[in-house]
């Protein structure tokens, strides 16, 4: 079925262009959580390389250690990933340096680490989370190691905790803010906070649902997560401007421009 070329165009130009430049370095896909597989973990300084040396824009998840110290790391608790209990938030930088590894062996990185170990400035999406209220504290730890990057034009910051992204903006943050929406969001988010921020990262059948295709028709960018399979991408790739995938190594296709996405920043 081919794209409505005069919807795609209006649509197009009705982005704010300083969006548009940002989302057009993550059009060829989004490596969740670091180029991972079976051997490299998630978050994983070896995932992350992997993702740097084929020049592939990655995302990652990031907390903050009770004393300061920020991790790489999608949850609080460190049980399913390091194999031993513990919560980032409520351990200092050196116990979770000391005392907990990833599958491979390896620790758990700092962001000041995963910056230093991005030295091709490979496009970024980095997610902040909260726990316990620390909404302001990641956020002003974050930001100044944040605004530091060389390539800071290559980064988008995103969060499922709107405190976060209003405190950003509050402190002058110069990188697009992105709403993260799940199921929760889905249920209680109203249609204000929905278009408050600069785009939004949509679990992505919920990209589906018509106030989401309301909000792309009328100019709203819209990234998506996380692609696992035919019928995820397939409907990630008619509905948004970026797909976040899940796992993506050598047994799978290379994620890669798709013709249909990047016909949304450059209509003909």
């Amino acid at each position: 079925m081919p794209l409505d070329k005069k919807r795609e165009k209006v649509y197009a130009l009705s982005m704010d262009p300083s969006i548009v430049s940002h989302l057009r370095k993550f059009q060829n896909g989004v490596a969740h959580r670091g180029l991972h597989d079976l051997t490299r973990p998630e978050n994983s300084k070896a995932a992350f390389i992997a993702a740097i040396e084929a020049n592939q824009p990655f995302e990652c998840d990031i907390h903050r250690c009770k004393n300061g110290g920020l991790v790489v790391c999608h949850d609080s608790n460190l049980l399913r990933m390091c194999g031993k209990e513990g919560t980032i938030e409520e351990l200092t930088l050196e116990e979770v340096k000391e005392n907990y590894r990833l599958p491979d062996g390896s620790r758990l990185l700092t962001l000041q680490e995963l910056f230093a170990l991005n030295d091709k400035n490979v496009p970024m999406v980095l997610e902040l989370k909260s726990y316990g209220g620390n909404e302001h504290e990641i956020v002003e730890e974050a930001l100044p190691i944040i605004h530091a990057l060389p390539n800071l034009d290559d980064c988008l910051l995103i969060s499922f905790w709107d405190e976060i992204l209003r405190h950003a903006r509050k402190l002058g943050a110069k990188l697009p803010l992105g709403y993260l929406v799940g199921t929760e969001a889905v249920k209680h988010a109203s249609p204000e906070l929905l278009r408050e921020f600069d785009f939004l990262d949509v679990e992505v059948h919920y990209s589906l649902l018509p106030r989401f295709r309301k909000y792309r028709k009328e100019g709203g960018a819209l990234l998506c997560w996380t692609v696992k399979g035919r019928l995820t991408a397939w409907i990630g790739k008619w509905r948004c401007h970026a797909l976040t995938w899940e796992e993506v190594d050598s047994a799978k296709p290379k994620l890669k421009l798709n013709r249909y996405i990047q016909k949304r920043f450059d209509p003909r």
